[in-house]
């Protein structure tokens, strides 16, 4: 199969090249540098010239708090080159698999959200993943798939278990917060699982994320338990609990945001990875010895 990705250079766009030159997919990663995704010439030739099966966008704009004031930039990555990929995908009969994120959701909810479910972004990163999301829907119809998935880390790129591996060698106390719950999703994990739908005929929207909730708090005892258990010499940190009232950003953060996977369990033949063990699969990734 030819696979066209868009997002090559982030932490998932990374794992999905490693996993489907694996597979022996016909690969081709578009270069940052090298094209503007915002620039509908550049992402028409680039997708004349490859002649994809499957355009997959693991591209976007994701500094959450920037975004309340970068709005344009926001949408312009989010929105408008999501639009500009689903048209080419369309003139040459390409799939497109576009990710999207929890960020759709106003984090109301008591229990795990649906595909079905009503979404309320209650930030303007969540308005633009929401509105690309519906351009790809509404160009290319069944051909699109939108895997919202949330809480992304892996081995490569900024996430919260890098942010916290680096803060217990810098920190003695750490607060973090613990009214904020989802579900962290391990990008190697989701780039299989990525790799394997595109090859099935399946479009809508689907949640794609690791199994079980945690509070970002939940999480870092988890890591930080984790990587003591096998150091030779512990980290001595004191993990300490915040409100997200306490943090004052800029953006608003949806409270409750843990997504329902039943249907890419179904659709997989398979239940999602739990979250621990992405945890787990990411720090042997990095070198650490985990049991």
């Amino acid at each position: 199969m030819k696979l066209l990705l868009f997002g090559s250079s982030g932490q998932l766009g990374n794992d999905l090249r490693i996993r489907a030159e694996a597979l022996h997919f016909d690969f081709f990663a578009s270069v940052q540098n090298e094209i503007d995704i915002t620039n509908r010439d550049q992402v028409f030739n680039l997708v004349r010239k490859i002649r994809p099966e499957v355009i997959v966008n693991a591209a976007a704009y994701t500094n959450v708090d920037l975004a309340e004031t970068q709005q344009a930039e926001c949408f312009a990555v989010n929105r408008d080159a999501v639009g500009i990929m689903s048209l080419a995908a369309k003139e040459v009969g390409a799939k497109l698999c576009h990710i999207s994120t929890d960020y759709v959701f106003d984090g109301t909810s008591e229990q795990p959200l649906k595909e079905t479910d009503p979404t309320n972004p209650i930030n303007v990163y969540g308005r633009s993943k929401l509105e690309g999301e519906k351009a790809a829907l509404d160009i290319l119809g069944d051909r699109a798939l939108v895997l919202r998935t949330a809480w992304l880390h892996g081995s490569r790129g900024k996430n919260f278990v890098q942010t916290m591996l680096r803060l217990f060698k810098e920190q003695k106390q750490i607060k973090v917060v613990n009214d904020q719950w989802g579900s962290p999703t391990w990008t190697g994990w989701l780039a299989e699982s990525i790799l394997d739908l595109v090859r099935m005929n399946c479009g809508g929207v689907m949640h794609a994320v690791g199994a079980g909730i945690a509070s970002w708090f939940e999480v870092s005892q988890f890591i930080l338990e984790t990587v003591n258990k096998n150091l030779d010499e512990e980290f001595e940190v004191e993990l300490l609990t915040q409100t997200t009232a306490e943090c004052a950003r800029p953006a608003s953060r949806p409270r409750y945001s843990a997504l329902d996977t039943s249907l890419i369990a179904k659709t997989l033949g398979r239940e999602p990875q739990p979250w621990r063990d992405g945890i787990r699969a990411h720090l042997k990734e990095l070198g650490y010895k985990v049991e």
